[in-house]
């Protein structure tokens, strides 16, 4: 990433500094989900597990991470009120704002956005997926690394038609 994603807050777009600090969290809830998928699979001995994407691999993916950016809901806080204090409100919240976004509508629309931000996660999806070909966030893993359980009706209705993240 560019020396931004390194300093958020002092870059010249420090605007930005929550967008990619708001990434940085959804890599710490996409890892513990791998994790959790790997104390949970049933089959660890599958011989088809990683036809193309092995655990190694995916441990490779996760360690080749971007330095600096939070990592967590309290430094997400801290860059937020960094940006605003500096008198550049963060351009994500302007977003939610000026849509009517929801937090989730946020997260969800973070979960889609993270593979054209960093290539590493269409693999890493992929193996969540359960299906390499399957590169982007599904609605239930969306809903997943948004921390809303995916089968929930009320943050299914969030991708609704005529809801304001699939409007805007």
């Amino acid at each position: 990433m560019s020396e931004l994603a390194r300093s958020p807050v002092t870059a010249p777009g420090v605007g930005l500094g929550h967008l990619f600090a708001r990434v940085a969290l959804v890599e710490a809830r996409v890892r513990a989900m791998v994790e959790h998928r790997r104390r949970d699979d049933p089959a660890p001995d599958d011989p088809f597990r990683g036809l193309y994407l092995t655990d190694d691999d995916v441990d490779r993916l996760l360690a080749a991470r971007a330095p600096g950016p939070p990592r967590d809901d309290e430094a997400v806080r801290e860059v937020e009120e960094a940006c605003t204090a500096a008198g550049t409100p963060s351009r994500l919240r302007e977003l939610q704002r000026a849509c009517g976004l929801s937090d989730l509508d946020v997260e969800i629309l973070l979960a889609a956005l993270v593979p054209d931000l960093d290539a590493r996660f269409e693999r890493l999806y992929g193996y969540l997926n359960d299906d390499v070909t399957r590169r982007r966030a599904t609605i239930g893993l969306a809903l997943e690394i948004g921390a809303a359980r995916p089968t929930a009706v009320t943050a299914r209705r969030r991708l609704t038609a005529g809801a304001p993240l699939l409007h805007h």
